[in-house]
């Protein structure tokens, strides 16, 4: 049997996130890995330990690059009202603009309504990704009432926890053909409902 040529590893992560984002991981089976990623069973098993191995290493990427925009958004932004709003509606429409069959939310939150029920580790990851989410949320919305964005009264970590229910929720709702218009309108007022001064 021929020797198989090497292979980017990046580029192998990247196919395999998207085919289990597509189908989710369970739907997914090794022999649809072994087509999507070009490569054969033996060097999935080689290279990562598995299935399951690969899917945690996506799901690792994905979310250094989320909290990566996620932190470049809120990094001393002069208008965290915007910001937000930005980051929201980006979130939304990143795949399909139109908000379309093709919108397929947020990968981790897709992890998190298959697998977190079931998989103590996968349980474990997504509520670790939270905290880490709610903590940049929390952090920006501090610098805001230094600012004087927001009240100073309002609780940044209970604000945070809200906007991250918000952030989830929608993600969700991207992919039942909800409407564009309607969905900007619900980002704009889950923005605007926080205790902003004018």
């Amino acid at each position: 049997m021929p020797r198989e040529t090497a292979f980017d590893e990046t580029t192998i992560l990247e196919r395999a996130r998207d085919l289990f984002w597509e189908k989710g991981y369970t739907a997914t089976s090794i022999q649809d890995l072994e087509q999507a990623l070009g490569i054969r069973r033996s060097s999935i098993y080689n290279t990562f330990g598995g299935k399951r191995q690969l899917y945690d290493r996506t799901l690792a990427q994905y979310q250094e690059e989320n909290l990566g925009r996620l932190r470049a958004v809120l990094h001393n932004t002069p208008d965290l009202r915007q910001a937000l709003v930005e980051l929201f509606t980006q979130a939304a429409t990143v795949v399909h603009p139109e908000c379309l069959t093709s919108a397929r939310g947020c990968y981790i939150v897709n992890a998190t309504t298959e697998m977190a029920n079931s998989c103590a580790d996968a349980l474990t990851f997504v509520s670790r990704n939270r905290e880490q989410f709610t903590g940049m949320l929390q952090e920006a919305l501090a610098g805001a009432q230094v600012q004087g964005q927001l009240h100073e009264q309002a609780d940044p970590a209970e604000l945070a926890d809200f906007l991250f229910l918000c952030y989830n929720g929608l993600q969700v709702i991207v992919q039942t053909k909800i409407e564009r218009t309607a969905l900007l309108r619900s980002v704009e007022r889950c923005i605007a409902s926080l205790p902003w001064i004018a």
